[in-house]
Protein backbone atom coordinates (compact mmCIF):
# COMPACT_ATOMS: atom_id res chain seq x y z
CA UNK A 1 0.00 0.00 0.00
CA UNK A 2 1.18 3.41 -0.96
CA UNK A 3 1.80 6.25 1.56
CA UNK A 4 0.35 9.38 1.62
CA UNK A 5 1.97 11.79 0.29
CA UNK A 6 1.57 15.69 1.89
CA UNK A 7 2.14 18.65 -0.34
CA UNK A 8 3.37 21.82 1.52
CA UNK A 9 4.58 25.09 0.07
CA UNK A 10 4.40 29.21 1.10
CA UNK A 11 2.84 31.86 0.60
CA UNK A 12 4.69 33.45 -2.50
CA UNK A 13 2.49 30.02 -4.72
CA UNK A 14 -0.48 32.91 -4.68
CA UNK A 15 -3.24 30.01 -3.45
CA UNK A 16 -5.86 31.69 -1.39
CA UNK A 17 -6.49 30.19 1.88
CA UNK A 18 -9.54 28.12 0.64
CA UNK A 19 -8.50 26.71 -2.13
CA UNK A 20 -5.35 25.49 -0.90
CA UNK A 21 -7.28 23.97 1.75
CA UNK A 22 -9.39 22.07 -0.65
CA UNK A 23 -6.49 20.89 -2.30
CA UNK A 24 -5.27 19.65 0.74
CA UNK A 25 -2.09 21.45 0.97
CA UNK A 26 -0.27 23.37 3.93
CA UNK A 27 1.13 26.79 3.44
CA UNK A 28 3.89 28.20 5.13
CA UNK A 29 4.03 32.05 5.19
CA UNK A 30 6.89 34.31 4.38
CA UNK A 31 7.36 37.64 6.63
CA UNK A 32 6.17 40.97 5.96
CA UNK A 33 8.03 43.61 7.28
CA UNK A 34 6.73 46.73 7.58
CA UNK A 35 7.92 49.75 9.09
CA UNK A 36 8.23 47.92 13.01
CA UNK A 37 5.78 45.17 12.29
CA UNK A 38 6.32 41.51 11.54
CA UNK A 39 2.74 40.14 9.82
CA UNK A 40 2.75 36.78 8.42
CA UNK A 41 2.78 37.12 4.18
CA UNK A 42 -0.99 35.85 4.91
CA UNK A 43 -2.50 38.19 6.89
CA UNK A 44 -0.98 41.14 4.92
CA UNK A 45 -3.14 42.48 2.01
CA UNK A 46 -1.60 43.51 -1.04
CA UNK A 47 -3.42 47.07 -0.86
CA UNK A 48 -1.69 47.44 2.34
CA UNK A 49 1.78 46.70 1.04
CA UNK A 50 1.10 49.49 -1.66
CA UNK A 51 -0.02 51.59 1.06
CA UNK A 52 2.88 51.56 3.01
CA UNK A 53 5.14 51.60 -0.12
CA UNK A 54 3.37 54.70 -1.28
CA UNK A 55 4.56 55.99 1.89
CA UNK A 56 7.90 55.48 1.97
CA UNK A 57 7.87 53.02 5.20
CA UNK A 58 10.50 50.40 4.85
CA UNK A 59 8.91 47.28 3.89
CA UNK A 60 11.02 43.90 3.61
CA UNK A 61 10.14 40.08 3.05
CA UNK A 62 11.72 37.14 5.07
CA UNK A 63 11.82 33.48 4.47
CA UNK A 64 10.25 31.35 7.26
CA UNK A 65 12.44 29.89 9.66
CA UNK A 66 13.20 26.45 9.76
CA UNK A 67 10.93 25.71 12.74
CA UNK A 68 7.99 27.18 10.36
CA UNK A 69 8.55 23.71 8.46
CA UNK A 70 9.29 21.58 10.77
CA UNK A 71 5.87 22.32 12.28
CA UNK A 72 4.35 22.45 9.11
CA UNK A 73 5.70 18.86 8.17
CA UNK A 74 5.29 17.34 11.91
CA UNK A 75 1.24 17.79 11.41
CA UNK A 76 1.26 16.44 8.21
CA UNK A 77 3.05 13.39 9.75
CA UNK A 78 0.15 13.57 11.99
CA UNK A 79 -2.31 13.28 9.99
CA UNK A 80 -1.04 10.38 8.45
CA UNK A 81 1.20 11.28 5.52
CA UNK A 82 3.98 8.88 4.94
CA UNK A 83 6.13 11.66 2.65
CA UNK A 84 5.87 14.70 2.11
CA UNK A 85 6.99 16.62 -1.09
CA UNK A 86 7.41 20.73 -0.16
CA UNK A 87 7.89 23.05 -3.32
CA UNK A 88 9.29 26.56 -2.92
CA UNK A 89 9.87 29.68 -4.34
CA UNK A 90 13.53 30.28 -6.12
CA UNK A 91 16.51 29.73 -4.22
CA UNK A 92 17.92 32.52 -6.28
CA UNK A 93 15.34 35.09 -4.60
CA UNK A 94 14.97 33.48 -1.75
CA UNK A 95 16.38 31.18 1.12
CA UNK A 96 13.17 29.76 1.89
CA UNK A 97 14.04 26.20 0.37
CA UNK A 98 17.34 26.67 2.33
CA UNK A 99 14.81 26.43 5.67
CA UNK A 100 12.46 23.98 4.20
CA UNK A 101 15.96 21.45 3.85
CA UNK A 102 17.10 22.29 7.15
CA UNK A 103 13.16 21.29 8.68
CA UNK A 104 13.46 18.42 6.30
CA UNK A 105 16.65 16.83 8.25
CA UNK A 106 14.70 16.61 11.42
CA UNK A 107 11.62 14.36 10.30
CA UNK A 108 10.84 11.05 10.30
CA UNK A 109 9.10 10.87 7.18
CA UNK A 110 11.16 11.40 3.48
CA UNK A 111 10.36 14.75 2.72
CA UNK A 112 11.64 15.87 -0.90
CA UNK A 113 12.09 19.90 -1.38
CA UNK A 114 11.43 21.07 -4.57
CA UNK A 115 13.25 24.96 -5.86
CA UNK A 116 10.91 25.50 -8.27
CA UNK A 117 12.95 27.99 -9.76
CA UNK A 118 9.52 29.87 -10.50
CA UNK A 119 7.32 32.60 -7.82
CA UNK A 120 3.79 33.46 -8.01
CA UNK A 121 1.01 31.65 -9.52
CA UNK A 122 3.98 29.72 -11.91
CA UNK A 123 4.26 27.89 -8.39
CA UNK A 124 1.22 27.70 -7.78
CA UNK A 125 0.18 25.51 -10.85
CA UNK A 126 3.50 23.15 -9.93
CA UNK A 127 1.67 22.65 -6.31
CA UNK A 128 -1.53 22.70 -8.11
CA UNK A 129 -0.21 19.69 -10.19
CA UNK A 130 1.64 17.86 -7.34
CA UNK A 131 -1.69 18.16 -5.12
CA UNK A 132 -3.50 16.64 -8.23
CA UNK A 133 -1.05 13.82 -8.26
CA UNK A 134 -1.50 13.15 -5.15
CA UNK A 135 -4.71 13.34 -3.88
CA UNK A 136 -5.03 10.39 -7.41
CA UNK A 137 -2.86 8.19 -5.29
CA UNK A 138 0.67 8.89 -6.66
CA UNK A 139 3.68 7.48 -4.77
CA UNK A 140 6.44 10.16 -3.90
CA UNK A 141 8.18 9.52 -6.72
CA UNK A 142 5.60 10.03 -9.26
CA UNK A 143 4.38 13.26 -7.11
CA UNK A 144 7.67 14.33 -7.24
CA UNK A 145 7.98 14.03 -11.11
CA UNK A 146 4.77 15.50 -12.05
CA UNK A 147 5.64 18.39 -10.27
CA UNK A 148 9.09 19.12 -11.81
CA UNK A 149 7.81 18.23 -15.03
CA UNK A 150 5.09 21.49 -15.10
CA UNK A 151 7.80 23.57 -13.30
CA UNK A 152 10.20 22.85 -16.46
CA UNK A 153 7.49 23.38 -18.82
CA UNK A 154 6.14 27.14 -17.02
CA UNK A 155 7.83 30.38 -17.16
CA UNK A 156 6.87 34.00 -15.39
CA UNK A 157 6.59 36.91 -17.07
CA UNK A 158 5.48 40.30 -15.34
CA UNK A 159 5.39 44.29 -15.34
CA UNK A 160 6.66 46.68 -12.67
CA UNK A 161 5.69 50.20 -12.73
CA UNK A 162 9.20 50.85 -11.40
CA UNK A 163 12.04 48.90 -10.55
CA UNK A 164 12.91 50.31 -7.20
CA UNK A 165 11.34 47.83 -4.77
CA UNK A 166 13.10 44.57 -5.99
CA UNK A 167 16.43 46.79 -6.23
CA UNK A 168 15.86 47.18 -2.54
CA UNK A 169 15.04 43.37 -1.88
CA UNK A 170 17.97 42.39 -4.13
CA UNK A 171 16.49 40.90 -7.07
CA UNK A 172 18.22 43.26 -9.67
CA UNK A 173 21.03 45.41 -9.44
CA UNK A 174 21.42 48.78 -8.93
CA UNK A 175 22.68 49.83 -12.77
CA UNK A 176 19.36 48.29 -14.00
CA UNK A 177 17.33 50.15 -11.89
CA UNK A 178 18.84 53.40 -12.17
CA UNK A 179 19.02 52.78 -15.84
CA UNK A 180 15.48 52.22 -16.01
CA UNK A 181 14.30 55.13 -13.62
CA UNK A 182 16.48 57.53 -15.61
CA UNK A 183 15.33 56.67 -18.66
CA UNK A 184 11.70 56.21 -17.82
CA UNK A 185 11.51 52.94 -19.07
CA UNK A 186 8.72 50.43 -18.42
CA UNK A 187 10.27 47.28 -18.06
CA UNK A 188 9.01 43.43 -18.98
CA UNK A 189 10.41 41.19 -16.67
CA UNK A 190 10.48 37.21 -16.66
CA UNK A 191 12.34 34.38 -15.32
CA UNK A 192 14.98 32.87 -16.33
CA UNK A 193 16.74 30.03 -14.48
CA UNK A 194 15.04 31.27 -11.46
CA UNK A 195 16.54 34.80 -11.79
CA UNK A 196 14.39 37.75 -12.74
CA UNK A 197 15.89 39.17 -15.64
CA UNK A 198 14.66 42.31 -18.51
CA UNK A 199 12.47 40.64 -21.38
CA UNK A 200 11.88 43.65 -23.18
CA UNK A 201 11.55 47.55 -22.60
CA UNK A 202 8.95 49.67 -23.30
CA UNK A 203 7.88 53.38 -22.49
CA UNK A 204 4.83 53.64 -20.96
CA UNK A 205 2.94 51.35 -18.68
CA UNK A 206 -0.06 51.12 -21.73
CA UNK A 207 1.98 49.43 -24.18
CA UNK A 208 3.48 47.29 -21.68
CA UNK A 209 0.30 45.68 -20.33
CA UNK A 210 -0.63 45.34 -23.86
CA UNK A 211 2.40 43.29 -24.58
CA UNK A 212 1.49 41.23 -21.97
CA UNK A 213 -1.65 40.98 -23.09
Amino acid sequence: MRQRVAIVTDSTACLPQEFAARLGVTVVPLKVQIGERSLDEDRVTPGAVAAALREKARVATSQPPPSAFFGAYRQAVAAGAGAIVSIHLSGELSGTCDSARLAAEQVEVPVRVIDSRLVGMGLGYAVMTAAEAARAGAGLDDVVAAAERRCRVTTGYFYVDTLEYLRCGGRIGAAQAFLGSALAIKPLLHLVDGRIQPLEKVRTATRAICRLE
